[in-house]
C-alpha cells in the first residue's frame, strides 16, 4: 500500500509522531527514502525511519525454497522491494521450509522447546494452532502496540480464527483463495433447454438459490429412453465439499465460536435443515457411484456426464482436472439457503501467521514490525484488482468465472473452525448422508458425543 509524504501523515494516520515538533517532521520529511513513490515509515520513538539495528527474522514454512530463482516478473519485483525494505530499516528476514507437510507440525513444536534464542516466526495450519494454544506457544497479538492491524492487508478472517476479547494469536495477508463453489457444463445445460450462462445471470440477480439449483437438477435428472431408469443426473459432487458448502449456505457450520469458546453447530437449527437438503439432493440427483473409484464423481464431470460438480477451486487451475475437459464450463458460487444472509461466499481454509511466545514484549513488537514491512504491498500491485493475475486463478474458461463468482468468493469467505479443532472431522456424518445410509439426525446423533469431547477438550 503505497504511503503518502511524511508531513501528510504527521496530520492524517496513524504513523504521526507527535514528540517531533514541525521544524523536526519536515526536516525528516526531506531526508526519508522512498521506492517507486512508497516512503519510509518515521519511527515514532525515535522521529527518524525505522532502524532494527541488523536484526534477523526467519519465517518458516513447509514449501519455501529461499534459493530458488524468481519464476516470475512479479516475483522479481517482490524481491527488488523486499531488498529495499531490508536495506532502509536495517534488518534481514529470509522464508524457507522448516520441513514438509507431514513433519511441520512436530518440528513447530520441537523448535519452540528447545529454547531458540532465534527470531523466528511460523505459518502454520489446523494442526498446529489449536494445540500450539493449549500449550502457550503463540503469542498474544493484541499486545503488539507498533503495528495497524486495521491495514486493509490483514485477512480479517484468519485474525478472528483464535480470537477471544482483544487477544488473537493468528494473522496473514491478502485476500482468502476461493475453495467450495459450483462447476457447471454449459453444453449439458444448453442441451436441456437453458442458456449456457444461466447459473451466471441468476447469481448475478442474487437468484442462485436451493431452490433454482433443484429445479435445475430436477429438470435434468431424467429417463432418457424410457426405459425405467435414469440415464442423466444432474450433478457429480464430492460431498465432504458440498456437505459444508450447504451448511454455510444457511447460516450454519460445524463448529462455531460463543463467548470464546467453541461450539458444536452441526445439530443447529439452519445446519440441519442444509444437512436434509444434502440427503434429498443426493439421493434424487447425484450420479451413483456403483462399483467405481471415490473420485468417480470428478471423472464424470470431466467425461461430460453431468451438469454440476460441487467441488473446490484448485481442479480449476491452469493444471487442474478441469484443464483437460473438452466441453466449456463455468463456476459459480454455491447457492444460498432459505437462512442465508443473501451474500454469496466461498469457505477460508487458510494457513495462519503465529509469532511464538518465547520473547518479551519489546522484542515482539520488532518482529512483527519487520513481518508488517516484510509483508506489505510492491509498488504497483496494489490495486485492487490486482488479487485477479495471481497464476492459480488463470485456469477458467470465461471472465465471469474470475470477475463475478471469485469477487463475491473474495469478498466474504468465512474461515472454518472445526479444521483447526484436533483429531475433529465430521466426515463421517456427511459420508453417511451422500450415501443414504443414516438420515441427518442419525448420523448427528452417531457420533454426537464424541464431536463434544473433542471440542471440550479445547476448551478447556
Amino acid at each position: 500500500m503505497k504511503r503518502i509524504a511524511i508531513a501528510a501523515l504527521a496530520a492524517a494516520t496513524v504513523f504521526m509522531f507527535a514528540s517531533c515538533n514541525n521544524d523536526k517532521g519536515a526536516q525528516a520529511a526531506q531526508n526519508v527514502p522512498s521506492y517507486q513513490g512508497v516512503q519510509a515509515e518515521i519511527d515514532p520513538e525515535t522521529g527518524k525511519v525505522y532502524d532494527f539495528g541488523g536484526m534477523e527474522v526467519t519465517v518458516y514454512d513447509w514449501w519455501t525454497n529461499p534459493d530458488a530463482p524468481a519464476n516470475s516478473k512479479s516475483e522479481e519485483d517482490q524481491r527488488a522491494f523486499r531488498k529495499w525494505l531490508m536495506d532502509t530499516y536495517n534488518f534481514k528476514i529470509v522464508q524457507k521450509d522448516l520441513a514438509g507437510w507431514g513433519d511441520h507440525p512436530k518440528e513447530v513444536a520441537n523448535l519452540i522447546m528447545s529454547g531458540t534464542k532465534d527470531n523466528i516466526v511460523f505459518i502454520i495450519d489446523g494442526r498446529s494452532a489449536i494445540s500450539g494454544l493449549q500449550n502457550d506457544f503463540w503469542y498474544d497479538l493484541g499486545k503488539i502496540k507498533n503495528v495497524n492491524w486495521n491495514k486493509a492487508k490483514w485477512n480479517k478472517g484468519i485474525m478472528d480464527r483464535l480470537r477471544s476479547g482483544n487477544s488473537f494469536y493468528t494473522f496473514n495477508t491478502g485476500k482468502t483463495e476461493p475453495r467450495e463453489g459450483v462447476i457447471f457444463n454449459k453444453r449439458i445445460l444448453e442441451e436441456n433447454g437453458y442458456d449456457p450462462d444461466y447459473p451466471y445471470d441468476l447469481q448475478k440477480q442474487g437468484k442462485w438459490t436451493w431452490d433454482t439449483f433443484e429445479e435445475m437438477c430436477r429438470k435434468i435428472t431424467r429417463d432418457t429412453n424410457n426405459d425405467g431408469v435414469i440415464d442423466q443426473y444432474a450433478m457429480a459432487s464430492f460431498y465432504t465439499c458440498f456437505g459444508i458448502a450447504a451448511a454455510y449456505s444457511n447460516g450454519g457450520a460445524k463448529v462455531k465460536m460463543q463467548n470464546g469458546k467453541f461450539v458444536d453447530a452441526i445439530g443447529d437449527e439452519n445446519s440441519m435443515e442444509a444437512w436434509n437438503w444434502m440427503y434429498k439432493m443426493f439421493q434424487n440427483y447425484q450420479l451413483p457411484q456403483g462399483d467405481a473409484q471415490w473420485d468417480y464423481w470428478q471423472t464424470a464431470f470431466v467425461n461430460g456426464e453431468v451438469a454440476f460438480c460441487v467441488m473446490q477451486e484448485y481442479i480449476c487451475q491452469p493444471n487442474g482436472t478441469l484443464s483437460q475437459m473438452k466441453d466449456d464450463w463455468g463456476w459459480v458460487c454455491f447457492p444460498l439457503g432459505p437462512k442465508s444472509d443473501g451474500k454469496y461466499f466461498t469457505i477460508g481454509d487458510s494457513t495462519m501467521w503465529a509469532l511464538p511466545n518465547i520473547y518479551d514484549d519489546a522484542t515482539a513488537n520488532k518482529i512483527m514490525k519487520i513481518v508488517d514491512f516484510y509483508t506489505d504491498d510492491v509498488p504497483g500491485y496494489d490495486d485492487p484488482d490486482s488479487w485477479k493475475t495471481v497464476s492459480y486463478l488463470q485456469g477458467f474458461r470465461d471472465d465471469r468465472a474470475l470477475d463475478e463468482t471469485c469477487a463475491l468468493m473474495v469478498a466474504n469467505a468465512p474461515e472454518r473452525l472445526d479444521t483447526i479443532i484436533p483429531d475433529y472431522s465430521g466426515e463421517y456424518m456427511v459420508n453417511m448422508i451422500a450415501h443414504g445410509w443414516m438420515t441427518p439426525q442419525e448420523a448427528y446423533e452417531s457420533e454426537k458425543a464424541e464431536i463434544q469431547s473433542k471440542l471440550d477438550a479445547v476448551n478447556k
